[in-house]
């Protein structure tokens, strides 16, 4: 799986309906996640503004595409942003491979 983090900016109309009925929206979120095979791993909402974070874990490029079209289409949200993260190990991993790579910059 690859994991991924979600930034979201949510639409004035979203803001209203969490207003006029509120509810814990991690469910609702796990369930869309989980329907493409991934999980929800994390659910924030930053204080003072209209974005939302999520970390969660993807099967494929695909499928987050696939998320983040359903997102948009909804109307809930105005945009969405996708970064594949790493943990500290996986990163560890990738300098590994790095420094075996043979990579060369261009010369001048």
């Amino acid at each position: 799986m690859t994991r991924y983090l979600v930034e979201m900016q949510l639409a004035p109309q979203a803001f209203a309906a969490y207003v006029n009925n509120p509810s814990d929206r991690f469910q609702a979120n796990a369930t869309v996640v989980e329907a493409v095979g991934g999980t929800l791993v994390e659910f924030w909402f930053v204080v003072g503004s209209n974005t939302i974070y999520n970390v969660m874990e993807v099967p494929d490029g695909a499928k987050m595409e696939a998320l983040a079209m359903a997102v948009l289409a909804s109307s809930a949200v105005t945009s969405v942003k996708c970064v594949s993260i790493l943990t500290a190990a996986e990163a560890v991993a990738a300098m590994e491979m790095a420094g075996s790579a043979g990579y060369r910059a261009p010369s001048s």
